[in-house]
Parts: C-alpha cells; sequence; structure tokens
C-alpha cells in the first residue's frame, strides 16, 4: 500500500515532486521516493507490507523504458510469478509489485484484467520514444486516484492534497459539487471539489501521449444467468479461499468485528489461517440502543481472536470531526466516518499495519432492508425514492435550503439526482440486480470505499475487503436473486455460507449497520451540538451562494425545538468544514 503521484507532457522541478510527497505522508510513511525524465515524472510513498526488503518504487523494466508505481494488493502475484516464470521472466523477492511491469510488456494494457486485488497503478511507457502515461483503478475503485487534465498532460495523485503541487495553479471549485454532495452525500466517482479534476471511476483506464488524454471505462460484462451452482456451500469455500490468499503477510493481521454476521465471518475465517488476529471494535460514551458491543465479545469469543475496545468520548468530538475530514480530504456525511477514523488510529497505534473489514458484502448480496422495500413497489416512482434513501435528505427538502440562484443554476443543466436516476433504470435482468449494480458500481466505491481508503491510510493503515474481490462479485452476479434479498430475507446466501462462523447472538439478531449516535450527541447543549452551531454560524456554504442563510437557520431552530435534524446537521458540519 502506498500513495502515488505523477505527471507528464510538462516539466515540473524536484519541488513540485516533493510538495506532492509531503502532502500525503501519512500514507506511506517507510519510504519516499521518485523518478523523473523529459515530460514525465512519477513518485511514491511505501508502506511496505509484502516483503519490505523488496519492491522499491517507481518500478522500472525494460531497460528503464517501462517504469510504474503502485498503490494496492495484487493477491495472486505468486500465480503471476509462476507465468513469468513460464516465459522465461524471474522476479526477485516476494513483492507484489515487483510483478507489474514485466507482466504488462508479457499482455498489455489488458493484463489488469488478470489482476486479483484493489489497486491503482501508473506506468509510463518510454518505448516509443515519448512518454506515455497509463493509469488504471480495480473493478470497484477500491484504491482511489485523482487526475487532472493540465492542457498539456495529465497530472494524478491518490489524495487530492496531492495533486495540488502538480499544477500551474489552483483549480477553480466546482460549483456543481454541493448538490452531487446533498445527492449522494459524497462527491461521485468521476467528480470532485475542482473543476476539471476527477477521481477514476470503478475499472477506468486513462492514457495520455503527453497531449491528449484518453478516458476507457472498463467494458461490463453483460449480466450472468442466474445459476443453481451458486449454493451457500460453495460461497463459503470461496470466501475462505480469497481470505487465504488475503492473509500471507508476515505482519499480525487486525480486524473490525462489529458485531455482524459479515465481520464475524472474517473474524473466524482469519482465525483458522493464523494465530496472530486480533478484533477491533469502536464504541461511544453512554449508553445508545446501537451499542453492539455485546454482540462483538461474543463474535470475538466464537472467532477466538483477542478484542480490543475503542471508546469514542463526547469530549473529544470537536476535535475529531476536523480531524476526521481533514483526513477524509473529500466530504462524506456519514456519521460513522468518525467511528473509522478512531477506529484505524487505534489500529494504527497497537502496531497494526493490515486490517480486514466487511465492506461490499450487503452491495454484493442483497443485505440492506432498503432493497425490500424497492422490489415491493408496485409503481413507477420507486427509483426516485430509492435514491432519496440514499441522499442526505430527500430531493425535495435539499433543494429547499438551496439559494434560488443556485437552483437557477442547477436546472440550466443536467442536475446530479438526474444523472443518478439515469444510471439506477440501466437495464438489467432482475429489479434486485439492477439495484445491487447501481449500489455497486456506484454507491459502495464513491461512499464507502473510497472513506475507507482514506481513513485507513491517514493512519498507515491497509484497509483489506474480501467482499469486494473480483471472484466475489462474479459469485454475486450468478447468484440467484432468491438468494439474496425478498421475501426469505436478506443476504440469505451469506447467512447460511457463514452459519458455523458465528455464535447464536449474532445469527439471531436484527441487522444494524456500523453507525455512530449521531442523535444523542447532537442535543443541544452537547459538545458536538456546540461545535455544530459554531461551524453553521454564517457558513461559507451560504457567503458563496450555495445554501440559503435563512434555510439553514431554520433547520438549526427545528431541531432545537424537538425535531431530528442530526444527520442533516451533521451532514452540512462536514460539507462547511470540507469547504476548499
Amino acid at each position: 500500500m502506498c500513495r502515488i503521484f505523477g505527471y507528464v507532457g510538462r516539466d515540473l522541478d524536484t519541488a513540485a515532486l516533493h510538495a506532492a510527497r509531503d502532502a500525503q505522508v501519512s500514507g506511506g510513511p517507510d519510504s519516499q521516493s521518485h523518478a523523473r525524465g523529459e515530460k514525465w515524472g512519477l513518485g511514491c510513498n511505501r508502506l511496505a507490507i509484502q516483503d519490505p526488503s523488496h519492491g522499491e518504487q517507481p518500478f522500472t523494466h525494460a531497460g528503464g523504458s517501462l517504469r510504474a508505481v503502485f498503490n494496492g494488493e495484487i493477491y495472486n502475484f505468486r500465480a503471476i510469478k509462476a507465468e513469468l516464470a513460464a516465459h522465461g521472466v524471474y522476479i526477485d523477492g516476494d513483492s507484489d509489485g515487483n510483478v507489474l511491469l514485466p507482466y504488462y510488456e508479457l499482455h498489455g494494457d489488458r493484463f489488469v484484467d488478470r489482476l486479483q486485488g484493489m489497486y491503482a497503478i501508473a506506468i509510463v511507457d518510454l518505448r516509443s520514444g515519448r512518454p506515455w502515461l497509463k493509469l488504471w483503478c480495480d473493478p470497484l475503485a477500491v484504491k482511489s486516484v485523482y487526475y487532472a487534465d493540465t492542457g498539456d498532460g495529465v497530472a494524478f495523485s491518490s489524495e487530492l492534497r496531492g495533486l495540488a503541487p502538480l499544477l500551474d495553479k489552483p483549480p477553480d471549485v466546482n460549483p456543481f459539487a454541493v448538490d452531487d454532495y446533498m445527492n449522494w452525500q459524497c462527491l461521485p466517482n468521476g467528480s470532485s471539489w475542482y473543476t476539471g479534476v476527477s477521481a477514476l471511476r470503478p475499472g477506468e483506464q486513462l492514457t495520455c501521449d503527453g497531449a491528449v488524454s484518453v478516458i476507457r471505462p472498463r467494458p461490463q460484462a453483460p449480466a450472468p444467468a442466474a445459476d443453481d451452482a451458486c449454493t451457500p456451500d460453495r460461497l463459503g469455500a470461496l470466501l475462505a479461499r480469497e481470505v487465504a490468499h488475503m492473509s500471507l503477510q508476515s505482519a499480525p493481521t487486525a480486524v473490525q468485528i462489529s458485531g455482524g454476521l459479515d465481520s464475524s465471518i472474517l473474524a473466524t475465517l482469519l482465525r483458522e489461517r493464523r494465530p496472530d488476529v486480533t478484533g477491533f471494535h469502536v464504541t461511544h460514551e453512554g449508553n445508545h440502543l446501537s451499542d453492539e458491543l455485546l454482540y462483538a465479545r461474543e463474535a470475538a469469543a466464537h472467532a477466538r481472536v483477542p478484542l480490543e475496545v475503542v471508546e469514542i468520548r463526547e469530549a473529544d468530538l470537536p476535535d475529531l470531526v476536523p480531524a476526521t475530514v481533514r483526513a477524509l480530504g473529500t466530504p462524506n456525511a456519514t456519521p460513522h466516518a468518525l467511528s473509522a477514523f478512531v477506529l484505524f488510529r487505534e489500529i494504527a497505534a497497537s502496531g497494526f499495519r493490515v486490517c480486514f473489514v466487511g465492506d461490499g458484502a450487503d452491495e454484493q448480496f442483497g443485505g440492506y432492508r432498503r432493497y425490500s422495500t424497492a422490489l415491493a413497489a408496485g409503481d413507477t416512482a420507486w427509483p426516485s425514492r430509492y435514491l432519496d434513501r440514499l441522499s442526505l435528505v430527500p430531493e425535495g427538502e435539499y433543494r429547499q435550503l438551496y439559494t434560488p440562484d443556485y437552483r437557477a443554476l442547477l436546472d440550466s443543466r443536467t442536475r446530479s439526482r438526474q444523472r443518478s436516476l439515469e444510471a439506477l433504470n440501466r437495464p438489467a435482468p432482475s429489479r434486485l440486480e439492477q439495484l445491487l449494480t447501481f449500489d455497486r458500481l456506484h454507491k459502495l466505491p464513491s461512499l464507502n470505499l473510497r472513506k475507507l481508503d482514506h481513513l485507513s491510510m491517514a493512519h498507515a493503515v491497509e484497509g483489506r475487503v474480501p467482499y469486494c474481490q473480483p471472484a466475489l462479485t462474479e459469485f454475486a452476479r450468478r447468484t440467484p436473486d432468491t438468494l439474496k434479498a425478498g421475501g426469505a430475507g436478506h443476504k440469505r446466501i451469506l447467512w447460511e455460507a457463514g452459519a458455523s462462523k458465528v455464535p447464536p447472538a449474532v445469527r439471531d439478531r436484527q441487522k444494524q449497520p456500523f453507525t455512530f449516535p449521531v442523535s444523542a450527541f447532537m442535543a443541544p447543549g452537547g459538545k458536538l451540538w456546540d461545535f455544530t452551531l459554531d461551524t453553521l454560524t454564517s457558513p461559507r456554504l451560504c457567503s458563496a451562494g450555495f445554501l440559503s442563510a435563512k434555510a439553514v437557520q431554520n433547520v438549526i431552530t427545528e431541531h432545537k425545538d424537538g425535531q431530528d435534524h442530526a444527520r442533516l446537521l451533521w451532514g452540512l458540519m462536514a460539507l462547511e468544514l470540507s469547504l476548499p
């Protein structure tokens, strides 16, 4: 895992590369290096996990005519080494990144289709006599990469703050970003806070010959037919195999144990593979209905792993909120981002660099109740209601927060909600697959996986996501709908596959998402309430013309008078703090 950055098409001095390096050194504290040539440069801040004695970046191959930097993990790298050896190419050491350039030379641009893992890869190919930049991200964009067209080429970086030093001038704020945020609770892949700056979408490839840049979307295979061979037993075996491939590093392993199904399965599978597994669970000061500590303790005991419990104290919230926003680097409205920030901080403080998490299981196998609600709808308006459940508040409510001028600007072009409706309404074999494909390619990468990437790497911890492995995605797409969401329950196939991996207390409980008790902490008079009031008093969102000051004040007044606007207030506060 690393932080990568670079450019093509222009000449920048080492000071620019050093500034890009220094802006994101927390994600790569072990070594920092770069390489430069005529009209190109690549840099890497390394977090050394797999064979730290090898794998120094930037990688070089073919007499220096191929250069690369890489962020992520390639879990099938040993099989790739064997394939390369069969072609007479031998790789020293046991670093996964060392296989990338020889594999690219063997298979060309589509070598990424053979990779199993999570990654952002940048290659500068000099074989034609001029630098070609090629940039890829994995099929679910687990690893973020931002880029900007500089007019004479392209610059890129793992984090937005690392991109700015590679540009001639600070980019302008994207006026449509606020509407994207209210609609998605984040800025979706393909966009950012800044005009002309984007994040690669799942599976996309960018190529630039030093003048013209081209974005190539990953070819989407037709939806496969439902396969009765996709049984719980086969899913259980597949999960065990993927966890085994992903847990080969010598460093000890942490696992987030929320107290739910997905993380409980992972804890047990990891403990079956290795003895040095520790569970981590986050709680919040006070008594909350959302508290899951009892279930987390049961899951840890069943898996036979020790459990470290991290408590978030109310008095710390005024410091933790801005720290979380800074670590994210891009706005995210989910309050449990703060819980994740603290969790990864404590995991790092305990000496761990690898943590397994259960993200993606619900989107793959139909775990959310909103799927059943959408499936039961008998009218044509269900897509809009579904998207309202994903937005900060329903569209009709958040548009009332806008100034008239901002509404008019949005109405002069295709609004964020219209674009998300177009994506949701794309044809699929069934309504459930329509929902899951939308969440898998849009909501999951933009809202959840980018948050995981930035918050874990802010503390030099690698978050590993077995449920997002390509083999799991393919299996989930072939699984019959009746084994996912519907009348028989949610995520049925995973419940049956993991029956022996979780304790009865977890099997018998109601589903609850990883959460933060924002309504309790947002009570008037509390520390979070006071911090929120300070943040939303004369906010820049209003002075910049995005939000109506009167509308924002009405939300504050109504919450103080007893209407629960805690989630909205949290979202507005996070947006205000992240505004450039």
